[in-house]
């Protein structure tokens, strides 16, 4: 019994490798060396000649076969479905931030840090400059408790 089991996995396995040389055989873009050697095998083997000629049918026979294009309002209506099915999880309505990438949001955090900065630091009332042209004034009882300098 398990020698049946290696036979039909060695079939696959060996037909799985055929029909990748006959495909690349049959499109010509085989290397020189396989061609010779799948050329070699098909005029010596009529059992791999079958299996070839096979391969040859069903692909003439694929490629007579009509293409078809999409309707027109195939995206949509695949859209719908999926929006249908999902329950809006997919190509739902969404809230601007969840559709903003979080680079272009942190880029705006920036900007608005910058610009509080920078009224914080051009204001002539609150801002927290250092004038360090003149003396703080002190009240004039303190400076007797204000050690000088």
């Amino acid at each position: 019994m398990g020698n049946e089991e290696n036979d039909e996995h060695a079939e696959e396995t060996d037909f799985d490798a055929n029909v990748e040389l006959f495909s690349e055989y049959y499109e010509g873009s085989l290397a020189p060396e396989k061609a010779k050697e799948v050329e070699e095998r098909l005029a010596s083997e009529p059992e791999y000649k079958k299996a070839y000629q096979d391969f040859e049918k069903t692909m003439e026979m694929l490629s007579g076969m009509h293409k078809m294009s999409a309707p027109m309002d195939f995206d949509k209506k695949v859209e719908d479905t999926i929006h249908r099915r999902s329950g809006g999880r997919f190509f739902g309505k969404r809230a601007f931030g969840e559709r903003m990438p979080y680079e272009i949001l942190a880029i705006i955090v920036m900007i608005v840090a910058g610009a509080v900065y920078w009224m914080g630091r051009s204001s002539t009332t609150g801002g927290h400059k250092l004038n360090n042209d003149s003396e703080p004034d002190i009240h004039e009882g303190a400076r007797d408790v204000v050690p000088r300098l």
